[in-house]
C-alpha cells in the first residue's frame, strides 16, 4: 500500500501504471540512500523525545536490517511498491508493526526524495571525479610517451602548423581537469541537507535540521525550506552541467580521434580488442568507441535539454513534474561514467604513426616560423615578414620536425608543455575528493 494511501482509494491499474512510470526501477539506485536518510530521520526523532526511544531503537535496528538484505539480493523495489518509500515502509510495517507508523513523523515524501537524490549525487561525484582524474591521468601519461613526438596542427580542419602528440593529450588532458571546478561547484550545491522541509513548509514539530544534517554528512541543512522544493531539478540540472562539461570535452577528443585514424590521415593506431567489424566488409576495423562517444553526446544533450526543461514554468512547491527528473539525472551520469571509462581504457593503446604524421608535416605548415625567423634575423616587421612568407611559399622547405617542436619554449608550447604540473593537480585534486569520499561514507558507516 502507498504511503499516501487512506485504505479506501485504491488507484485505477491504468492510472497506477503511468504515474509509477520508470520511477520504481531508479528507486532502485536510490534505495540504500532512502534507509541511510531514514535511519538519520529516526535518530532525530528520538533525540529530540518527538517519538519514543523504544520506537527510535526498533526502527534504528530494524532499517540498518533492510540495508544489509537490500545489498544482499534480498529485496528489492517492484512496480507494484510504488516507489522506495513505500516500500521500506511496507517492509517495517510487516517486520515491528507499530512503530513503523512512526517514522514518517515530521517528513514528506518531497523532502525524502530530495535527501535521497541529493546523497546519491554527492556519492556519484565522488565516483564521476575519480573516474575523471583516472581519464586525465592517462591522456597525460600518453602525452609523458610521445612528449615531443611531432603531429600537424589544424585550425578550420585545414593543416596550419607543426603540433605534437604531447601537446594533443595533454591539451585534452587539462581540459578534462579544468572541468573539476564544475564538480567541486555541484557538490557544494549538493551539500546541504533537505530533510525536515517537509512538502515546502517545515512542520509543526521541533525538528533539530542540524543534528539530521550532520548525520548524513551535509555541511548543514537548507533554509528557507521552499528552497529545497524549489532546487529539485535546478540543483539536478547543475550536476548534470558539470558533467556535460566532461561530456562535451569528452566528444571533441572522439572527433579528433574518428580524424586522425582515419585512412585519410592515418596518424594513430589502437590496441587490440578496441575496433569492431563490418558484417559486408571484411577488411575493416571500425573506431566505432569514437564514434558512439560522440553520438552519446548527442543523446546527453537531450537529457540535459529535458531535465532543464521540465522546471520552466512550476510554480513553487512540489509539482508531480518532477519525478521525471530522477530518471534524467540518473541517466546522464551514467553516460558520463561511461564515457570517461572507454576514453581511460582507450588512451594507452594510442600509438602515433611516424610515416603518415611526416607526410603530411609539409613545408608550407613551417611557414608562419619562417615568418618569424624573418622577424628575429633580418629585422623585417611581422607583417612584411607575413607578405613576404605569404607570396613565396614554393620556396619553403621541411626543416627538422623534431627540433621545431622541441624549441618552442614559452610556457603551453610544445617544448614547454607543462605535464608534470598537470600530474601535480591531479594529485591535489584527488586528494580533496578522497577526503570528502571518506568523510562521507564515515558518516554513513556510522549510521549503519
Amino acid at each position: 500500500m502507498a504511503i499516501w494511501s487512506k485504505g479506501n482509494d485504491t488507484t485505477n491499474e491504468l492510472i497506477h501504471q503511468f504515474t509509477v512510470g520508470d520511477d520504481y526501477i531508479c528507486d532502485r539506485q536510490l534505495a540504500v540512500y532512502d534507509i541511510l536518510g531514514s535511519i538519520a530521520h529516526a535518530t532525530m526523532l528520538g533525540d529530540t523525545g518527538i517519538i519514543t526511544t523504544a520506537d527510535c531503537n526498533a526502527l534504528i535496528t530494524e532499517l540498518q536490517q533492510l540495508h544489509k538484505d537490500y545489498t544482499a539480493g534480498i529485496w528489492t523495489v517492484d512496480q507494484s511498491d510504488e516507489d522506495v518509500h513505500s516500500k521500506v515502509e511496507a517492509l517495517l510495517t510487516e517486520r515491528i508493526g507499530e512503530p513503523a507508523k512512526c517514522l514518517h513523523t515530521g517528513r514528506s515524501r518531497n523532502d525524502q526524495v530530495l535527501t535521497d537524490v541529493r546523497l546519491w549525487s554527492k556519492d556519484r561525484l565522488c565516483d564521476i571525479s575519480a573516474s575523471t582524474l583516472a581519464c586525465v591521468k592517462a591522456l597525460l601519461t600518453a602525452a609523458q610517451k610521445y612528449e615531443f613526438h611531432p603531429l600537424p596542427g589544424y585550425t578550420h580542419l585545414q593543416r596550419g602548423m607543426p603540433s605534437s602528440v604531447g601537446l594533443f593529450f595533454a591539451s585534452h588532458a587539462a581540459a578534462l581537469l579544468d572541468n573539476c571546478i564544475l564538480l567541486d561547484a555541484a557538490w557544494q550545491l549538493c551539500d546541504r541537507c533537505p530533510l525536515g522541509s517537509g512538502a515546502s513548509y517545515g512542520v509543526g514539530l521541533p525538528l533539530n535540521r542540524e543534528h539530521s544534517a550532520q548525520l548524513l554528512g551535509f555541511t548543514r541543512p537548507t533554509a528557507p525550506a521552499m528552497t529545497d522544493a524549489n532546487s529539485r531539478g535546478k540543483i539536478d540540472t547543475a550536476v548534470i552541467d558539470a558533467a556535460g562539461a566532461l561530456i562535451n570535452d569528452l566528444s571533441r577528443f572522439a572527433a579528433d580521434m574518428v580524424f586522425f585514424t582515419s585512412a585519410e590521415c592515418g596518424f594513430f593506431t589502437i590496441g587490440a580488442g578496441f575496433t569492431t567489424g563490418s558484417s559486408i566488409m571484411p577488411q575493416k576495423k571500425n573506431l566505432d568507441l569514437f564514434e558512439l562517444l560522440r553520438g552519446r553526446a548527442s543523446r546527453f544533450l537531450g537529457v540535459r535539454t529535458g531535465l532543464y526543461a521540465t522546471t520552466l514554468g512550476l510554480h513553487s512547491g512540489y509539482s508531480r513534474d518532477l519525478q521525471d527528473t530522477k530518471a534524467l539525472l540518473i541517466d546522464g551520469l551514467r553516460l558520463t561514467e561511461e564515457g570517461l571509462a572507454v576514453v581511460t581504457e582507450a588512451a594507452p593503446t594510442l600509438t602515433p604513426q611516424r610515416d603518415a604524421i611526416e607526410r603530411a608535416l609539409t613545408p608550407d605548415l613551417y611557414a608562419t616560423d619562417e615568418a618569424y625567423r624573418l622577424v628575429t634575423e633580418e629585422g623585417l616587421s611581422f607583417r612584411d615578414a607575413y607578405v613576404q612568407v605569404g607570396t613565396n611559399l614554393d620556396t619553403l622547405s621541411t626543416p627538422d620536425h623534431d627540433a621545431t617542436i622541441r624549441n618552442r619554449n614559452h610556457t603551453g608550447s610544445t617544448g614547454n608543455i607543462g605535464i608534470s604540473a598537470v600530474f601535480k593537480q591531479v594529485d591535489e585534486i584527488a586528494e580533496s575528493w578522497n577526503t570528502r569520499r571518506e568523510t562521507l561514507h564515515t558518516c554513513w558507516n556510522k549510521l549503519l
